[in-house]
């Protein structure tokens, strides 16, 4: 009697134990909120040199960034920058309960090389009216960019833009004062995407801001155009880099503002419109890169 009664207690424990482990995984398993989507840029980069930071989870309602040296940011995407060298933890808390977190590496900025060598740093190939970016790396003071389209001296910076309006392989000359010869570089130039390219969607999109920034330089109704940009584009970030003429820098708000007040005096036309969007699935613009003259 007293056995039975034993195995009957082992099962009675059994049942209970396997309930309650159920009950826990099932608790658990509630708790459980939803995955976080938070992306960098990058987790390498230079002191001073700016990076994105976004974050596109399902039902997020508010947002608390860290980045380990004691700034914070309350925004769902936006961009940032070290001022030190280190290793630094970058948290990001939705919700107020759900967590991710980012390693990221501050190294000092990089100085220019001691050689004297000249060399050019450019794509190999590029799109039939894309503004490309050549760079001019040495320490020189004069330097003179032939692109090969023009037949003559295109350009006296050390890193200027150029736009191809031509199919054809080209070599780029660049003099400066202490080189005997050009230095060479060769680039293709290839027709355009077809409208189902990922790259040709980005062009359409900064055809639109191109158009929505050139009616704010004109006078026209300004929070109509900054909000279009704003709610279709930036995902409502304010803070959106905005690169103007590859060497000044602005958040979108502060831009267009400036746009509207200095088009009343001057006539700025904007000539073409880049964007940048790491992450396709949310499909925010994290960079607008601007090119534009008076």
């Amino acid at each position: 009697m007293n056995k039975f009664n034993n195995v009957t207690s082992l099962i009675v424990v059994a049942v209970l134990a396997f309930t309650t482990g159920v009950l826990v995984l099932g608790f658990r398993s509630c708790r459980q909120g939803p995955e976080v989507k938070a992306s960098l840029s990058a987790t390498e980069v230079e002191v001073n040199e700016r990076f994105t930071y976004s974050d596109s989870t399902h039902k997020a309602r508010n947002w608390y960034w860290e980045f380990g040296d004691k700034e914070s940011s309350y925004k769902p995407h936006g961009t940032y920058w070290y001022k030190e060298p280190g290793t630094f933890k970058v948290r990001l808390t939705v919700n107020g309960k759900y967590e991710k977190t980012f390693t990221i590496q501050v190294k000092n900025t990089a100085r220019e090389p001691a050689s004297r060598l000249v060399h050019i740093e450019a794509p190999d190939s590029a799109m039939q009216g894309e503004y490309i970016v050549f760079k001019g790396v040495g320490n020189d003071k004069q330097w003179r960019w032939e692109f090969g389209e023009s037949g003559m001296v295109d350009a006296r910076e050390k890193t200027p833009l150029y736009a191809y309006s031509k199919l054809n392989t080209y070599t780029v000359r660049l003099r400066t004062e202490n080189t005997a010869y050009p230095v060479l570089h060769r680039i293709k130039i290839i027709p355009t995407y077809s409208t189902n390219d990922s790259t040709d969607v980005m062009s359409v999109i900064g055809s639109d801001i191109r158009i929505r920034l050139q009616a704010i330089c004109d006078g026209k109704p300004f929070n109509r155009n900054y909000n279009e940009i704003i709610r279709k584009y930036t995902c409502s970030n304010e803070l959106t880099e905005v690169v103007i003429n590859d060497d000044k820098f602005n958040d979108i708000y502060s831009y267009c503002q400036g746009l509207a007040a200095t088009g009343k005096g001057r006539k700025i036309t904007i000539e073409h419109v880049a964007v940048e969007i790491p992450d396709l699935e949310s499909g925010c613009v994290t960079k607008i890169i601007v090119v534009q003259s008076e």
